[in-house]
């Protein structure tokens, strides 16, 4: 069963605990400068709410990105920094001039977590199930320009697909001043893009890598926190395949991609064609298509972001229009 839960909204988190059920998630503030804010909002649709739009601390801009603490009281989140040019590369879904944040799911209070020296990136942070680590895709300049026109799209004239790295440090939300410490990245396939989804329940994580710079989402990965252990989790060359994890019990994986249609094989494709449909696979069997957005006639759209819920039952996800059309739109798919 599928079910829309808000109108317009991005990227999400669903706290797993016992607490609550809260899903965070991030929303246009401003259709001109297209600034986004974080809000709250229960399954049912119920107590609505903007989490920063009055937490002074939190600067104006692209805002959101949010990852749940085990606490189930903070959240991480990515917030636009000073050395930003406000271009597409510095929206929270590329990270680039966006620092990191915990704020309280009250609003009470916000803490820098992480400062992103200029041109560099941190994106899709996300605590482990014990709360004393945290990953996010790092993006370090690589000093390689672009030709020609090309040179004025990406950041500072470089290719915004090439110089990433996962970013791992253990964390300490009760400690004073600096809460992060024993830094250290990694790049378990080699040089490339990649983009963190989160952890196993082991404590491995799942990340995305596409090599040598090229435009598009190869498959997603897990591994062990030193970057061992290599696993390929979805095993489709050519096609788009994105933010695999796991359920919060470990027995279903669910990932986006974009096999449903064959016309798309990449790197050949654009990503302005690009479509993609939320899978789900038990175990080692089959991935099912368990959405089919592109067969509303609504437009090309892309399923993109998503979270579990604590039973593994349900994930709510993002359905972004591809020519930014339309807001992005949320929505909830659940199996009895």
């Amino acid at each position: 069963m599928l079910r829309k839960l808000v109108a317009s909204g991005g990227r999400v988190a669903w706290y797993h605990g016992s607490g609550h059920d809260l899903i965070a998630y991030d929303a246009v503030a401003d259709d001109r400068s297209k600034n986004t804010e974080l809000h709250l909002v229960r399954p049912d649709g119920s107590e609505r709410r903007c989490l920063t739009c009055d937490v002074a601390a939190i600067r104006k801009g692209f805002v959101g990105q949010p990852a749940w603490h085990p606490d189930g009281e903070h959240l991480v989140i990515q917030v636009e920094n000073r050395n930003s040019d406000h271009r597409f590369y510095n929206h929270v879904s590329w990270g680039i001039d966006n620092d990191l944040w915990v704020v309280h799911r009250d609003g009470r209070s916000a803490r820098l977590l992480w400062r992103t020296p200029a041109k560099h990136a941190a994106l899709h942070p996300h605590f482990s199930p014990d709360g004393r680590r945290i990953i996010f895709a790092e993006r370090v300049p690589t000093g390689e320009k672009l030709r020609g026109a090309l040179r004025r799209v990406g950041p500072d004239g470089e290719n915004q697909w090439a110089g990433w790295r996962i970013h791992v440090a253990d964390v300490d939300l009760s400690r004073e001043g600096s809460v992060l410490s024993n830094h250290r990245t990694i790049q378990p396939n080699g040089q490339g893009f990649y983009e963190t989804h989160g952890f196993t329940p082991a404590g491995r994580i799942t990340y995305s890598f596409t090599p040598g710079g090229r435009a598009y989402v190869e498959d997603s990965y897990e591994a062990a926190l030193d970057g061992s252990g290599v696993r390929n989790l979805t095993r489709s060359p050519g096609t788009w395949e994105e933010h695999a994890q796991y359920s919060p019990d470990g027995r279903r994986l669910a990932f986006i991609s974009s096999r449903m249609d064959p016309t798309l094989r990449f790197p050949g494709s654009r990503a302005r064609d690009l479509r993609t449909e939320l899978f789900v696979q038990d175990g080692d069997g089959d991935a099912l298509q368990v959405t089919d957005m592109n067969g509303r006639g609504e437009g090309r759209v892309v399923v993109s972001d998503f979270d579990w819920d604590r039973d593994g039952r349900r994930i709510a996800f993002q359905v972004a229009w591809i020519d930014g059309s339309r807001h992005p739109e949320i929505w909830i798919a659940e199996w009895r």
